[in-house]
């Protein structure tokens, strides 16, 4: 059946017309020109009436034919689409399964990164580019370093244009397929007003939710699917440690998980590392241990205690009570909300919505929390009429005879009495009430743990570390010279180690090839090429070194073996005074000498007698490092 047969069944009527003027001939020729450009002039297509002529004369169709074709084909288009947005919205009413997702919650950002890692998704052809740029505890290939031309300094100028980009579905519709199930994505984007209720101003903020539906009145594929990715972001997390603080103040306000964004994803931290007595580090580990049961919740309860619990590491600076934190929650595998009250933007509601939104299980840590002046009003005003008194006193015994003129001295107070006010109304922030209420308060959280630390343990009010808001205080002193030689052997027991494995593989290998060696000595070979070989630095078949430790043995570096290691650390701890140094200033000057333990133990001395003449002086000039 040809197309002019179609369209006979189809328009009988326009086919009748046609055949009618085609059998006038040249005295409808006319008319029907003249009704066609009526036609196609209420169509908006007059300049298609010259083409009209060609295409007649010169391919013999008549293009009546062509426009009623397009014609049935525009109608039929229009149907198909109407029969498949009504199959379309009764299928998702009645036959689909739908879970949304806020971005306001942290299930967004799990799976926005679970779909960037598959090859289906990122291979669509809607798609928005991301920048990601590795951590400084993610690991580098060699080719993301390059060197100059000496080969002696590394060069980082290309590492940021080496990080590829991260792929995730942009707005719109997205299909994917997961475990047999078809799955469709819908991310969408909306302008939500806001009626600044907490910030004082109304705006427009963008809000995204993604929709995932699934085939079936069962959103039970969904539900594992978003299981899986909850599992799998958390097992990339692994033995990691995640540090967050507050969010800027424009994002506080959102509420939810934008009160908190992440600053640091780290290894965790042994607690081996931490410098501290065995007995305190027993005894903070089985407190917070117990603490954290999940029968605790309900002994309390049926006591009437709240379930809070806090602590307080005081010591000197560099003692390690950050240290500690970090160590106790790669323990018990928390993360850490770290809360500065210096921050100028945190306001006392801002303190309570942090700790609202905080998770079931972590660790709080207000760091240095002596330096936020937190004092009670009646405490300020005794302070400052002592200080009166005190000033009062010495400048009668001191000046009797050199009194200063009146007018002199109003001035000057008039200043001091300007600043003090000035000072008050520029100070913004939390007040010892508003952190008390936000740690123990009627709506306060509980199930975290809450780690406060301070260099001047005096200087903190007696309200706030009263029993029940800080339940252990665990005192940080200077090194001992027990804690010394601990950090000592800390330092270079790792990379003996390594030493120590690859001599005792290179003398299984010698044993084995001890035959081979001698013959190749008795031919008249290097000695040096022999000594190589024994290393496993000729790069052929000799057994595998690790790169730090054959760096340091061709550079003549840790010239010691791991039975050595013990002795030296004890000649080294023997030469630092008893508790005179912090664990800081002892890992620093190893530092500078991390790979020549017996240097490090042979200037001791000199960098002792330098260090106690620095801290006698009061100098911040550091003579030997």
């Amino acid at each position: 059946m040809d197309i002019q047969s179609i369209i006979r069944g189809v328009l009988p009527t326009m086919e009748a017309n046609a055949t009618a003027t085609a059998a006038a001939g040249n005295a409808s020729s006319s008319t029907q020109h003249f009704q066609l450009e009526s036609l196609l002039s209420m169509l908006g297509l007059r300049s298609l009436l010259p083409m009209y002529g060609l295409v007649g004369t010169w391919l013999g169709i008549d293009p009546t034919f062509i426009l009623t074709a397009f014609g049935a084909v525009w109608a039929l288009n229009k149907v198909a689409r109407q029969i498949y947005g009504t199959a379309f919205a009764v299928t998702s009413e009645y036959l689909m399964s739908t879970i949304h997702i806020s971005s306001n919650d942290d299930m967004y950002m799990h799976l926005m990164r679970w779909l960037a890692a598959q090859p289906k998704m990122t291979s669509s052809r809607s798609l928005m580019a991301e920048t990601v740029s590795k951590t400084a505890w993610e690991d580098e290939d060699d080719s993301d370093v390059s060197r100059d031309k000496s080969r002696v300094y590394l060069n980082f100028s290309n590492q940021e244009a080496k990080a590829p980009p991260r792929f995730v579905p942009a707005v719109g519709l997205h299909s994917f397929w997961w475990r047999g199930t078809y799955f469709r994505l819908h991310r969408k984007q909306e302008s939500v007003f806001d009626d600044g209720a907490s910030s004082g101003f109304s705006t427009f903020k963008d809000r995204e939710d993604l929709v995932i539906s699934c085939l079936g009145r069962n959103p039970e594929p969904i539900k594992s699917l978003l299981k899986h990715v909850k599992e799998s972001y958390y097992n990339n997390h692994h033995a990691r440690t995640i540090v967050k603080r507050p969010s800027p103040m424009n994002l506080r306000r959102y509420g939810g998980r934008h009160c908190w964004q992440q600053v640091a994803d780290r290894p965790i931290r042994d607690m081996r590392t931490v410098v501290l007595d065995n007995h305190q580090k027993m005894q903070v580990l089985a407190d917070i241990n117990e603490y954290l049961h999940p029968a605790t919740p309900r002994w309390y309860a049926n006591r009437g205690i709240p379930l809070r619990r806090g602590y307080l590491f005081h010591g000197p600076p560099g003692t390690g009570k950050t240290s500690l934190s970090f160590a106790l929650a790669g323990v018990f595998g928390l993360d850490i909300y770290v809360i500065s009250l210096l921050e100028p933007t945190l306001t006392e509601e801002d303190l309570g919505a942090l700790f609202s939104s905080l998770p079931r299980r972590c660790v709080v840590l207000l760091e240095d929390i002596d330096t936020a002046g937190l004092r009670r009003p009646a405490e300020e005003l005794n302070k400052a009429e002592e200080e009166k008194a005190d000033g009062d006193s010495s400048s009668k015994e001191t000046s009797k005879d050199k009194e200063a003129p009146s007018n002199d001295w109003k001035v000057s107070d008039l200043a001091k009495a300007l600043k003090k006010e000035a000072n008050n109304d520029d100070k913004k922030g939390i007040s010892l009430s508003g952190l008390l209420n936000a740690i123990d308060g009627v709506a306060s959280h509980e199930g975290r743990v809450l780690i406060m630390t301070t260099n001047v343990p005096e200087s903190l009010d007696e309200a706030l570390i009263r029993p029940g808001r800080v339940d252990l205080q665990v005192g940080f002193t200077n090194a001992t010279r027990e804690q010394a030689r601990e950090l000592f052997i800390r330092m270079y027991e790792a990379d003996q180690g390594r030493r120590q494995q690859a001599s005792d593989s290179n003398s299984a290998a010698m044993k084995t090839n001890g035959s081979a060696v001698v013959a190749a000595a008795a031919n008249g070979k290097d000695p040096a090429a022999t000594e190589k070989t024994k290393r496993g630095e000729d790069g052929g078949g000799g057994p595998a070194v690790a790169p730090e430790t054959q760096s340091a043995m061709n550079s003549d570096d840790m010239d010691i073996s791991v039975e050595e290691l013990p002795g030296i650390a004890e000649q080294f701890a023997a030469k630092i005074p008893e508790t005179k140094f912090s664990p800081a200033e002892i890992q620093g000057y190893l530092l500078k000498r991390k790979k020549h333990p017996l240097k490090a133990a042979e200037e001791t001395d000199k960098w002792v007698d330098a260090m106690v003449q620095q801290k006698a002086s009061k100098s911040k000039v550091l003579q030997v490092q």
